[in-house]
């Protein structure tokens, strides 16, 4: 017997409230029960692969990837690996040790090394369609487009404004900056990027370094802006990085970490271990860290900054904008 149309549309009254219920709920609860309780749900349609499966799981992905990247890249989303017991001590050189003994585990490559932050490509192609745009896929494209917008309206700066933007890689928001009018200088350390951006973005500056040199000493600083997009969680110290930063921006300026792994997270920081970061670190020795947001926060704390968040459309979309408080020691 058909169910009459009012009981159902009851039926789904009854879920919402109950829903609804349930979050102002969880709204009353301590903070450390309501992270658990976001963690949980996040995580618990996820597979968890171990450091044994995870060669053979990354074999099937890239069956997929070769089909479409949409049909990769939703395989690893719902994949995960379970991190080790860590040091309790997030500044210590013991997690430290931890931090680095992980990424040596997952990507099978031992010590990490800049060089395994090199980008093969072909050069002549992504002149013409360079990532996301080479991909196809309208979620990746469309999501990369979200990031950088939200960037460039959390940053907030009316052109001509001197930015330095750290990691730029592919250049997609280095041309959007340099085509607002903004004195825009790229920093990269991989010359493949360099070229590209030299093309793509003829008036702007490009330096060849890697952050943390470049940081220690800065040409033309300081900077009304330095910006990280999907980049500073490549850097091999960004405590150290977060300190020499004064020196990139000096005291009026400001920092953008767009679409940048800050989120729940099990540890404070280290390897992220869902499936596109397994991926990631196994396939290319890329590193690619994340940060829970009470580290982050604590992180920019220790070493001179305030930050707050600019919540963007997506999750991933978030742009974290930081400036330096008052009478901070000078880096030595």
């Amino acid at each position: 017997m058909a169910e009459h149309p009012a009981t159902g549309i009851e039926r789904a009254r009854g879920t919402q409230r109950a829903r609804h219920a349930a979050k102002l709920a969880l709204s009353f609860m301590p903070d450390s029960v309501q992270r658990t309780v976001r963690m949980w749900r996040r995580d618990a349609r996820l597979e968890t692969v171990t450091l044994g499966e995870l060669d053979a799981t990354l074999e099937e992905a890239a069956d997929r990837f070769a089909r479409s990247e949409d049909e990769g890249r939703d395989f690893l989303n719902g994949l995960r690996m379970r991190p080790p017991q860590w040091p309790s001590d997030p500044f210590s050189e013991a997690y430290r040790a931890w931090v680095w003994d992980l990424y040596g585990r997952v990507s099978g490559r031992g010590d990490y090394s800049l060089r395994h932050e090199a980008s093969p490509f072909d050069f002549d192609a992504a002149l013409e369609r360079p990532f996301p745009f080479a991909t196809g896929s309208a979620t990746v494209v469309g999501d990369d487009l979200v990031g950088r917008g939200s960037v460039i309206k959390a940053l907030g700066l009316a052109a001509p404004a001197r930015i330095v933007e750290l990691g730029p890689g592919w250049g997609n928001l280095t041309a959007d900056l340099s085509a607002m009018g903004h004195d825009v200088t790229a920093v990269d350390v991989d010359e493949g990027f360099c070229r590209l951006i030299e093309h793509r973005a003829p008036g702007v500056r490009v330096v060849r370094s890697d952050m943390l040199s470049f940081a220690a000493a800065p040409t033309a600083a300081p900077y009304d802006a330095a910006v990280f997009f999907e980049s500073f969680h490549h850097c091999a110290d960004h405590v150290r990085l977060l300190e020499l930063l004064h020196q990139v921006v000096g005291d009026h300026g400001r920092l953008v970490f767009g679409a940048e792994p800050v989120d729940l997270l099990a540890y404070p920081w280290g390897p992220r271990l869902d499936g596109l970061s397994l991926w990631s670190m196994r396939r290319y020795g890329w590193l690619e860290l994340g940060f829970d947001e009470r580290y982050f926060a604590e992180a920019l704390r220790r070493t001179g900054w305030r930050a707050r968040k600019v919540p963007g459309p997506t999750p991933a979309s978030t742009t974290y904008i930081a400036t330096a408080v008052a009478n901070v020691p000078e880096v030595t």
